[in-house]
């Protein structure tokens, strides 16, 4: 009796499952690792995560957003637009705030995917790129923490995804929330302003004429500033200055000063940590203030160590995450700093390959170029924490979801070289 053959072919199981399904499945594994983290891990927030964690559970209890020292030393947009909702329906629940975080997670997958898609990728690159971020470690990791790049990485990727809209979509209503993101950005972490030339540049390439192009431009500024307006009137009113926060001259400082190495330094391991107490009474403003002058004077008047410095930064920004973490590690922490660094070399290197392609050249990756250098380039002027690159890994890992689909590509449309024949002698 001759059996049926069954052979496992590509028509057989990926081209049967539709991709918004194999995308549904995507998104649902990005939950349920980030969720099965949250749930396993328990770690208690500390610097700036408490901070943010202050600053919602304060303003819900009616002493303002404030961390407890400062009303605008932290960045304000994710206490206010994730804590504290969060916090206002499950009260001051941290699983609560982390299972938020796992969502934010999953929302960046999905725009992973919306972009990729956007950059014109086929179906193995649309569902390679938000499948490498789904399980990318350090997106699990941060779903813990009280972090601001939790709500900065959608952010940044939405501005991107919209950018790139631009080459071919001059519809207002993409103006119109390519401006709301930028003001949500702001108030959220300005470092991330620093892909606004991205934004602008592809306002520049619009498919339609010189005057509209002018407009789009003028009705994306307009609506960023209607967004971020309260919170500079709110910063007017109680510390003074109508500025989005007040950690700039001390950020500025922490990088330029002669105790600077790259790396945050603590305010007290730097000239002015004897005297900061007593500066800091004098207001977070002035203190700030300060704090910028000491560290432009420092700028001027050692300006090769300043771009000496520039160079350490823009090297540790990218330095495989090579180093250990604090204490005694476990067996499960060390196999997993292990699978970090690989994940991390695997998609970097593909990354980099994909300028080896003059088929992956094109006007909307550069654009993702151009947004991963100008971040870079904004925390050389300041200091490295190696979580600030976290917002730009997605598209790192866009650029190297391009590079296997086209060796992919390549591979089967390499002409296959018949075997040689084999003469009996």
């Amino acid at each position: 009796m001759n059996m049926p053959r069954y052979r496992f072919s590509q028509s057989t199981c990926l081209t049967q499952w539709s991709e918004v399904r194999l995308l549904g499945l995507i998104l649902m594994g990005a939950l349920v690792v980030r969720v099965a983290i949250v749930l396993y891990l328990d770690i208690v927030p500390v610097s700036d995560y408490a901070g943010y964690h202050n600053m919602a559970i304060n303003l819900l209890s009616g002493r303002g957003l404030t961390d407890g020292e400062s009303f605008a030393m932290l960045s304000a947009g994710y206490p206010l637009f994730v804590l504290v909702p969060i916090f206002a329906v499950f009260g001051d629940n941290l699983l609560a705030a982390q299972l938020g975080n796992a969502l934010l997670g999953v929302l960046t997958t999905w725009l992973i995917y919306l972009i990729v898609r956007e950059v014109g990728a086929g179906r193995i690159g649309r569902l390679v790129a938000p499948l490498i971020f789904a399980f990318y470690l350090p997106s699990w990791i941060y779903a813990e923490y009280l972090a601001k790049e939790n709500l900065m990485t959608p952010l940044m990727l939405g501005i991107v995804l919209l950018s790139v809209r631009c080459l071919r979509d001059a519809s207002v209503w993409v103006s119109l929330l390519l401006g709301v993101l930028i003001g949500l950005l702001a108030i959220t972490g300005n470092a991330g302003l620093a892909i606004l030339p991205v934004a602008f540049l592809a306002l520049a390439m619009m498919p339609i004429s010189l005057r509209g192009r002018g407009l789009r431009m003028g009705l994306v500024g307009l609506v960023a500033m209607l967004v971020i307006a309260p919170w500079l009137m709110r910063n007017d009113a109680v510390i003074g200055e109508p500025i989005l926060n007040s950690n700039g001259g001390f950020n500025l400082y922490l990088g330029n000063n002669p105790a600077a190495n790259g790396f945050f330094v603590s305010i007290a391991d730097t000239p002015r940590g004897a005297t900061w107490p007593q500066l800091r009474e004098e207001g977070e403003v002035i203190a700030s203030n300060t704090l910028k002058t000491e560290a432009i004077d420092w700028i001027k008047r050692n300006p090769s160590d300043f771009l000496a410095l520039a160079v350490t930064k823009g090297r540790l920004f990218w330095m495989p995450p090579v180093h250990e973490g604090k204490g005694v590690q476990s067996r499960v922490e060390v196999m997993t700093r292990v699978a970090w660094l690989g994940q991390y070399l695997f998609i970097c290197t593909l990354a980099i390959g994909s300028v080896a392609f003059v088929q992956l050249r094109t006007r909307k990756t550069g654009l993702l170029w151009l947004s991963i250098v100008g971040y870079t380039a904004v925390h050389m002027i300041f200091y490295v924490i190696f979580r600030y690159r976290e917002p730009v890994m997605p598209l790192m890992i866009l650029l190297s979801a391009l590079t296997i689909e086209h060796l992919l590509t390549l591979r089967k449309t390499f002409p296959q070289v018949a075997p040689r024949r084999q003469i009996d002698v």
